[in-house]
Order: structure tokens, then sequence, then C-alpha cells
């Protein structure tokens, strides 16, 4: 039914004797018939995968199937692809079910809305802050904004910087990057070695939708293309480097103001 895209699912008895034997067979009909189509191949979900794979390997191009697509699937996830590729296995489809949907390592994710901004009566949004004895916990105030800066020319991401919604920054202009959590660590971006790009986009408007959500092999597309924007040293499994999200200047600011606020206001009430 469907010629062109036709992956043979091998180890319902035995993989190598009777799956791809029979798979091969499969192939030379269609061949024959004229209908096998560039999306052929066969899928392994059990036993050893890195041996499997190559004794499939070797089997297809001994048969005239060189390009025939090996997928793989059986409990797969990051770690375990990582030590297939490093085996040597051929596999050249990767098939991530179970453990893309069930958050293995972490079952739950927990959100929480924050108070972040009160409007006045002339329609101003003032700032708040929720303060706690966790530091993580402590919220950034005021309508905010996310840009993400790439260094250039290698378009790799800088880092993030959260700011306020009226703020503005100029790839014509200097940018100093700093760790809001360690901020004497700061990073002086000149012209010409950094570009910018706001993440954030609307999806409401006045009440109404001004999102249209795009097809599902653009938004593949796109997140192909942004994996390439971190470095290597960002994408390894073990002691992965930091992706920065920074605070502009100006929010920092207003946090410290805000916190120096809520504190003054605790010594004159222990004072009272």
């Amino acid at each position: 039914m469907f010629p062109s895209r036709a992956p043979m699912h091998t180890d319902t008895y035995d993989t190598l004797k009777s799956g791809v034997p029979n798979a091969i067979k499969t192939f030379q009909y269609m061949r024959d018939k004229g209908t096998l189509g560039k999306g052929y191949g066969i899928r392994l979900d059990s036993g050893d995968l890195a041996y499997i794979s190559k004794k499939a390997k070797k089997m297809l191009d001994e048969a005239g199937f060189p390009d025939a697509i090996i997928s793989a699937s059986n409990d797969l996830d990051e770690h375990l692809i990582n030590s297939l590729k490093d085996q040597g296995a051929t596999i050249t489809s990767w098939g991530v079910g179970t453990n893309l949907i069930t958050a293995k390592d972490n079952p739950s994710f927990g959100g929480v809305y924050k108070l972040a901004a009160i409007q006045d009566d002339d329609g101003k949004f003032i700032p708040k802050i929720k303060l706690s004895e966790n530091t993580e916990k402590v919220t950034n105030p005021g309508n905010k904004k996310i840009y993400r800066v790439y260094n250039e020319p290698e378009h790799k991401i800088q880092a993030d910087i959260i700011c306020l919604e009226e703020e503005t920054f100029s790839e014509n202009e200097h940018l100093t990057l700093f760790d809001p959590v360690e901020p004497w660590k700061k990073t002086r971006l000149a012209p010409g070695e950094f570009s910018l790009r706001e993440l954030m986009v609307p999806l409401f408007k006045d009440g109404k939708c001004v999102y249209e959500s795009p097809k599902t092999m653009d938004i593949r597309a796109y997140c192909m293309k942004e994996q390439e924007t971190l470095w290597e040293e960002s994408r390894r499994l073990v002691n992965p480097h930091q992706v920065y999200v920074d605070l502009s200047q100006k929010l920092y600011n207003d946090k410290l103001r805000l916190l120096d606020e809520i504190t003054e206001q605790k010594m004159k009430m222990a004072d009272a």
C-alpha cells in the first residue's frame, strides 16, 4: 500500500535468519515490479541493536540495497543512542517513543504563576517581586521580553537576556552581559561580534488570536536549525557547558531596588 515508505519489521521471529532475508526478498520483488521507493528499509526492535544492525547492513549491501534505511526502536533514550553510535551501529533512523513522552528521569514539572507587575489607574505597570528563602524562587519583576544573543561569525548561542518590555538593544552598539548570580562576571561584546533575535512572539492581542501555528515539518526544520546554534560543548551528555540566561542591567537594578525596599520595610517593622 505504501511502496515509497516501506519499513519492514524484522524481529518477529529471528531478525538475521528470518526477518532480514525475507525483507530482502520483498525488496527484490518490489524492485522488479518497479515499486521500490526511496523510503524502504528495515526496523529493529529487540536484541543487541549494535551487533544486529551491523550484520543487517552487511546483508543488505551484499543483496544490492546499500541505501536501505535501518531504523531502531526499543525504549531508546539519548544515552542508549549515544552508546550505539560509539559502538559503530549502522542505524540511520531512531525511533524514540516511551522515553520521549514520559520524562523518565524527571517525571514531573512544576509550573507556578507569579505576580510580576500591577497595572495602576493610569494604565502604567508597577513592577512587583516575590521574596523567598530559596534564591531560585525570587522572581524577576516587571513586564519582560527575551533576546537571544548569537556569537558571530560562528552564529552560536552566547546567552539569553531577560529584559524589560520597553528596553531595546542594537547590534551596532556594545553589549554587556553579566551573570545575575555573580554580577562581577561580565562579558562585553563589540558591534559585529554578535547578533540579536527576540524570542517571544504574541499569541493573543486585545483578546484576539494573532498567531498561526506552523506546520509540523516547519517546526522540525526550525528545531534542527536551532540545534546547530548550540556549541558542541553544550550538546555533550556528560558535564555539558551551561547556556547562560542573563538579566539586563535595568532589570537587575530594579530587582535590587525592590529587594532593598522590602528589607527596609522589614527593618522598620522590627524596630516598631
